[in-house]
């Protein structure tokens, strides 16, 4: 009778009031970030939510005891993306940004509005999830309102190079260890995934969705310079 009265306590509904408003709250800070700039954030505070945020996941899947090398290790490209953004911010490393600005924007904003997530508001879980990927895309933000970097074209590619070789040792990983990281073997239960055919043809589709999604990421850096000229 409980599952009924009190849903939100039993999974994650997809675009839920709790959901939506999240991603809401998400996209506030990233107005205010270019709007306030250094008066509003810090990457200490947005580095600190990272490190705090992954080692959260980690220490409470252990506790919990459902810990497990197949499914709990920090491979995922989000999770990789979010550990390097911390220490993007901590060093102000140019050179991070122009690969993390594509592949940890693209990551986690997949993750954000189609999460593959089994808990909700207010659980501990949900709100590691939604604050570490919105500080994954923050801390890239950061980076071009206040530090003032741009990545170039042949950034975009080699970002592109860099997800594709990551991929293939994480297929690697995955046929050792019976894992499904980066969702490379199935698809998970919620994702834009699903609607691209089965596997392993909706790993092509992928590659041209990443390619979609970078050249707007990639544009939007450009309009922005344009805006300002």
């Amino acid at each position: 009778m409980s599952e009924y009265l009190y849903p939100q306590l039993f999974g994650f509904a997809l675009f839920s009031v709790e959901h939506i408003s999240t991603l809401l709250v998400i996209t506030t800070l990233a107005v205010c970030l270019f709007l306030f700039r250094q008066t509003f954030f810090t990457r200490y505070i947005l580095a600190a939510v990272l490190l705090i945020g992954e080692a959260g996941y980690q220490i409470g899947t252990l506790i919990a005891g459902t810990w497990s090398v197949r499914a709990s290790l920090p491979l995922q490209v989000s999770d990789v993306s979010a550990l390097l953004a911390a220490v993007m911010l901590l060093t102000r490393s140019r050179r991070l940004f122009a690969i993390l600005y594509f592949v940890a924007i693209g990551s986690a904003v997949q993750a954000l509005v189609t999460p593959d997530l089994g808990a909700s508001f207010p659980q501990l879980h949900f709100l590691q999830f939604f604050a570490t990927h919105g500080a994954t895309v923050l801390a890239c933000l950061y980076m071009v309102a206040v530090e003032r970097a741009r990545p170039s074209y042949r950034s975009l590619w080699w970002a592109v190079l860099w997800l594709n070789g990551y991929a293939a040792v994480i297929f690697v990983v995955n046929r050792l260890l019976d894992a499904n990281y980066l969702y490379l073997m199935k698809k998970p239960g919620v994702s834009v995934l699903n609607w691209l055919g089965p596997w392993p043809w909706y790993l092509l589709w992928v590659e041209v969705l990443v390619l979609v999604e970078f050249h707007v990421l990639y544009w939007f850096v450009k309009r922005r310079k344009s805006w300002k000229k």
